[in-house]
């Protein structure tokens, strides 16, 4: 009995390459800035991460492009362990449960028999209007010149749709979030946006694994990050 290869993976997902996969990105990223839960954040880029192995494929030899997913993948691992270490970001110990229901009901507004959370209106909002402009800057004004000169035709705007959702929704999911683990993500997004696009102009051997250390390197820095707020918060007074 044989085992399917990298090529036969690639001619069952064939329907998903180009812009099923590249709308597949954005919508994980999507779902990352909204999703108020870290095991579905953390699903969403797991997915995420698959589909852009898809990308990757155009670009990159698949053997190495499946090296940048068992990556992506073993940084969502770190993220896990270290989210269920911290009980999936439970109140600091530093708070109190009264304080912490005094402060979501500071942060509510009523809409009819509705209390919905300020923060979440103001992801929604953003994560609609960012949308908007990655949709108007990559298809409307009919594509960016990022690729000039690289592997990848300039008619393949979907690429580009990708490079620059990834770094756009990293960008907000960094700046509307206070917490270590969303802005870890986002920071994560935005690096997969700069990668995708760097291995356009370099598919050495070099450039992936200084990539890969990279992206290892900030699942660590994010890891301690969050330990440090929930584990042990007194270290931050």
């Amino acid at each position: 009995m044989s085992f399917p290869t990298i090529f036969d993976w690639l001619e069952r997902f064939e329907y998903l390459r180009g812009y099923p996969a590249a709308l597949g990105v954005l919508a994980t990223a999507v779902i990352i800035v909204l999703a108020w839960e870290w095991r579905a954040a953390i699903l969403a880029l797991a997915a995420q991460y698959l589909l852009l192995g898809l990308l990757y494929v155009d670009v990159l030899d698949p053997r190495l492009a499946v090296v940048k997913v068992l990556v992506g993948l073993f940084v969502c691992l770190i993220l896990v362990i270290t989210a269920g270490q911290v009980s999936w970001g439970r109140l600091p110990v530093d708070v109190l449960p009264a304080e912490a229901e005094q402060i979501k009901a500071e942060q509510r507004v009523n809409i009819g028999p509705l209390a919905v959370p300020v923060s979440g209106l103001l992801r929604l909002a953003a994560a609609a209007i960012m949308c908007l402009v990655v949709w108007a800057l990559v298809d409307r004004v009919g594509g960016l010149p990022l690729l000039a000169g690289t592997a990848v035709p300039l008619t393949a705007v979907y690429f580009e749709l990708a490079v620059v959702g990834l770094m756009a929704f990293g960008l907000l999911a960094i700046t509307i979030s206070p917490e270590p683990m969303r802005i870890g993500m986002g920071v994560l997004m935005f690096l997969s946006g700069f990668e995708l696009y760097f291995s356009a102009l370099d598919q050495s051997a070099a450039t992936l694994a200084a990539l890969a250390a990279l992206n290892l390197l900030a699942a660590v820095v994010i890891s301690y990050l969050v330990q440090r707020r929930y584990a042990i918060p007194a270290l931050l007074d």
